[in-house]
C-alpha cells in the first residue's frame, strides 16, 4: 500500500504544480490502464512489469483526481455587485473587527461577466452587531454586495491566503455591512449541518457550566474541535511548549475516546457481542469526526480505527503501515486537496514516524525489561521523540520554531488529555443529573487550570522555544531527505546513506549561512494593507524602523512586517511614533510631520489636509497617499514636487480612481499598492527605483 500511496501523492503534486490539462490526464490514465491490463494478461511477462504499470497507474490516478478537483475551482467570482443568497455552514466566529462565517453563496439573477462563478463556498465577513448573536447553522440570508475571489496582498513572506482557501474549498469572500443583509426561511439541514448544530449544543452546555472562560475554550477545542473562543495568548502558549497537537483534534483524541468507550462498554468472549460493540464504537467515532468538521487528521484516525476494528472482528492481524497508506489512498482519492493541508501533512508524517521509529526506540530504552511504570514513561518518550523527528521539516517550514522541552510537555498534556476526555464523556452521560454535572465541571475547570499553570512554568524556562532560521519549501524537502537518509542508515546499518543526508543538507546549510551573513542594502518597503498604512525603513540587518500613519495600529503593523524581517533574519525593528504629527531623528532616519528622510531619500506621507499649510516647496522622491487625503494632486505636487505617487491600500476605491485619473492627466507615475502588492524603494544609486519585493 505504501508503494501505491507514494506515486498517488506524487501524481497529485505534479498535476497541481504543472496544471495538467484534463485531456492529458485522461489520456495518461487510459494508457496506464491499458498497459496494466496487458501486463496482467501476459502470462510469460515478468512480475516487475505489472508492478511498474501499477505504480504508473496510481500516478495517473493522482494526476486525474487532482485535475478533476482543480476544474471545480477554475471559475472565479466576477467581483461585481449583485444579489446573493447564502446558507450558513457554521456558527459565527466573532473577531475584533468583523465576524466571519463560512457559507454557501448563490448569485441571484444574471452576472455582468459571462462565465463567472455563480455558486460556491465563501467566507462572509459581517460588520459586528448584536443581530449576529442569533445566527446559527442552516440560516438562509439575502444580501447585496460583491463576492471577491481569494487574493494575496502581495507582501513579502506573507501567509498564502489563496492557497489556504483553495485547500479549504473556499472560493471567495464578501463583506456585509450592518444593514446589508436580511434573514430568510432556514434551509433544509444536511448531515454536516446537523453535526455542526450538535457541536454548538455541546459548546452551549459548556457555557452554561461554572467553568472559567479560558478553561471552557480549551475544553471545547479538545473535545469537539471548536477553537473560535481560544485567545491568542493560549494559542501562543501551547505552540511555544509544543502542545498544539492537544488543541487540534487528531488520533490522540480518537484513541483516548476509543479507550474510554472500550472501558465503559466491556464485552465478554462472544464474537457477535464484540462485533456489535466495535460497530457501536465506530458509529460514535465517525460521529465525533463529523462534529469535528471532518478535519483531515480526524478522518485519518477514524479510518485507522475502522480498519483496526474490522481486523479485530475478523481475528486477523493487520499491518499498521499498510493501514496508514490505505487511509492516505482513500482520503486523497476523495479529496486530493488534502495533500496540501497542514493538518494532513503533520498527522501522516507523525504517525508514519511513530510506526517506523517507536519499536527501535523502545528497544534502545529496553522498555520490555522493566515494570509497567517504566514502560509507560519510555512509551511517552519514544512516541514524543518519533513524532518530533517525523514532523521536524514541516514544523520548521510552517512555524519556524522548535519547542525544546517537548518531552516535559507531553508528560503533562498526554495524561491530562486522557483525563479531560474521560470526564467530558462522563459529563455528557450524566448531564441530566445536575449535582453530578456540576461536580464534574468543577473537576474539569481545576484540571485545565493546573495544566495551564504547568505549561506556563515550562514556557518560562530558558529557551523554551528555539526560533529556527527561515527555510523555503526546497529547504524543507532537503531536511526531510536528510532525515530519511539518516534514519534508514541507522535502521539498516548502511552508513553510506549518511552521504546522501550530507548531500541534501549541505546546500541548505550553505544558503542559511549566506542569508545570515550577506549585506542588506538600505531600502524602504511600502506594505499593502487595507486596514492601516505600513512602511518599513531598513538601514541594515540590525537596524530598521516601522512607520505608520495610524497610531492605534502598532501591533498590526508589526504583524504585517514580521514575516519579512524573520525571513531575512533581521533584528526586530524599532516602532516610530505616529508619523504625521511627530518628530524623530537619529543617525539613520529623520521624521518631521510626515516627511521621512533616509539615506538621502525623502518620502512624504499624507493622510489629511495638513499639507495645505506648507508655505515652502519641498521636493521629495515619492509621496505616499493614505486614507484621509482628499485634495488635488496638482496642488499637492506644487508644494511637494515628485515623479512618483504611491496610493496606499487604505484609500477608498473612489479616491483611487480620482487620483489615477489626475495622475494620468499630469503625466505622473502612479502606483496602486492594492493591485501591485508591496513595493521596495531602493535608496542606493541614481534615480528613484520602485521594485517588487522578492
Amino acid at each position: 500500500m505504501l508503494i501505491l500511496a507514494f506515486p498517488l501523492m506524487v501524481g497529485i503534486a505534479v498535476s497541481w504544480l504543472c496544471g495538467i490539462h484534463m485531456f492529458a490526464a485522461m489520456l495518461l490514465l487510459a494508457l496506464s490502464a491499458v498497459a496494466m491490463t496487458v501486463a496482467l494478461l501476459w502470462q510469460s511477462g515478468a512480475r516487475w512489469l505489472f508492478g511498474s504499470t501499477l505504480i504508473v497507474a496510481f500516478f495517473a490516478l493522482g494526476v486525474f483526481s487532482e485535475t478533476i478537483d482543480r476544474r471545480q475551482f477554475e471559475l472565479q467570482w466576477s467581483g461585481a455587485k449583485g444579489c446573493y443568497e447564502a446558507v450558513l455552514l457554521e456558527a459565527p466566529h466573532v473577531g475584533g473587527k468583523a465576524t466571519r462565517v463560512r457559507a454557501v453563496a448563490t448569485r441571484l439573477g444574471r452576472d455582468s461577466i459571462r462565465g463567472a462563478r455563480r455558486e460556491g463556498v465563501v467566507y462572509l465577513y459581517f460588520e459586528n452587531s448584536v443581530e449576529l448573536e442569533s445566527l446559527t447553522v442552516g440560516n438562509r440570508l439575502y444580501f447585496e454586495g460583491k463576492v471577491q475571489p481569494p487574493r494575496n496582498a502581495g507582501n513579502p513572506a506573507e501567509f498564502d491566503t489563496e492557497h489556504y482557501m483553495y485547500v479549504q474549498g473556499v472560493t471567495g469572500t464578501a463583506y456585509l455591512a450592518r444593514r446589508g443583509w436580511r434573514l430568510r426561511k432556514d434551509a433544509p439541514l444536511t448531515l454536516p449541518m446537523r453535526a455542526m448544530l450538535l457541536r454548538e449544543k455541546v459548546v452551549a452546555l459548556y457555557s452554561s457550566l461554572d467553568i472559567a472562560p479560558e478553561s471552557q475554550a480549551i475544553l471545547s477545542a479538545l473535545t469537539v474541535g471548536e477553537k473560535r473562543d481560544l485567545s491568542k495568548g493560549v494559542r501562543n502558549l501551547y505552540a511555544a511548549v509544543g502542545a498544539s497537537h492537544v488543541l487540534a483534534l487528531s488520533g490522540l483524541h480518537l484513541g483516548i475516546l476509543y479507550m474510554v468507550l472500550t472501558l465503559l462498554f466491556p464485552v465478554g468472549g462472544s464474537r457477535l457481542l464484540r462485533a456489535l460493540r466495535e460497530g457501536v464504537i465506530l458509529v460514535v467515532l465517525w460521529g465525533f469526526a463529523a462534529v469535528a468538521g471532518f478535519a483531515p487528521s480526524v478522518v485519518r484516525a477514524a479510518l485507522l480505527f475502522t480498519l483496526m476494528s474490522v481486523s479485530r472482528c475478523m481475528q486477523r492481524d493487520g499491518s499498521s503501515m499498510n493501514s496508514l497508506a490505505f487511509a492516505a489512498l482513500v482520503m486523497l482519492v476523495i479529496n486530493p486537496r488534502w495533500l496540501f493541508d497542514v493538518g494532513f501533512q503533520l498527522s501522516f508524517s507523525a504517525v508514519f514516524s511513530i510506526l517506523l521509529l517507536v519499536p527501535r526506540l523502545d528497544n534502545l530504552l529496553c522498555a520490555h525489561r522493566w515494570g509497567t511504570v517504566y514502560r509507560y514513561v519510555a512509551g511517552i518518550i519514544s512516541v514524543s521523540m518519533a513524532a518530533q523527528i517525523g514532523t521536524l521539516p514541516l514544523v520548521w517550514y510552517y512555524f519556524g520554531a522548535f519547542p525544546l522541552y517537548f518531552l516535559v510537555t507531553n508528560f503533562v498534556v498526554v495524561p491530562s488529555a486522557f483525563a479531560v476526555m474521560l470526564l467530558a464523556v462522563l459529563l455528557l452521560l450524566f448531564c441530566p443529573i445536575e449535582l453530578v454535572r456540576n461536580g464534574i465541571a468543577v473537576v474539569l475547570d481545576n484540571l485545565i487550570s493546573v495544566v495551564n499553570f504547568l505549561l506556563r512554568q515550562i514556557e518560562s524556562l530558558p529557551s523554551s522555544s528555539v526560533e529556527l532560521p527561515y527555510i523555503d519549501a526546497w529547504g524543507a524537502y532537503a531536511v526531510a531527505v536528510a532525515l530519511i537518509a539518516v534514519l534508514y542508515a541507522v535502521a539498516s546499518r548502511r552508513w553510506r546513506f549518511i552521504a546522501v543526508a550530507a548531500a541534501a543538507v549541505l546546500p541548505l546549510a550553505g544558503r542559511l549561512l549566506y542569508v545570515s551573513h550577506r549585506n542588506v542594502e538600505p531600502h524602504i518597503i511600502f506594505y499593502n494593507s487595507k486596514g492601516f498604512s505600513a512602511m518599513q525603513i531598513v538601514a541594515s540587518r540590525s537596524c530598521s524602523y516601522l512607520v505608520s500613519s495610524y497610531p492605534q495600529m502598532e501591533v498590526d503593523v508589526q504583524y504585517i512586517a514580521e514575516p519579512y524581517w524573520r525571513r531575512e533574519q533581521m533584528d526586530e525593528p524599532r516602532l516610530l511614533p505616529y508619523c504625521c504629527y511627530s518628530n524623530y531623528s537619529d543617525g539613520n532616519v529623520a521624521l518631521e510631520r510626515g516627511l521621512v528622510t533616509f539615506a538621502g531619500r525623502r518620502v512624504k506621507v499624507v493622510s489629511d489636509e495638513e499639507w495645505n499649510g506648507a508655505t515652502l516647496m519641498q521636493p521629495v522622491d515619492c509621496i505616499l497617499l493614505c486614507r484621509g487625503f482628499s485634495g488635488s494632486i496638482k496642488e499637492l505636487l506644487v508644494r511637494y514636487p515628485s515623479k512618483f505617487i504611491i496610493m496606499d491600500a487604505t484609500l477608498y476605491a473612489g479616491s483611487i480612481m480620482r487620483i489615477q485619473r489626475e495622475c494620468r492627466q499630469l503625466g505622473v507615475r502612479c502606483i496602486n499598492l492594492r493591485e501591485t502588492g508591496a513595493r521596495k524603494l531602493l535608496v542606493n544609486g541614481g534615480g528613484v527605483r520602485l521594485v517588487p519585493v522578492e
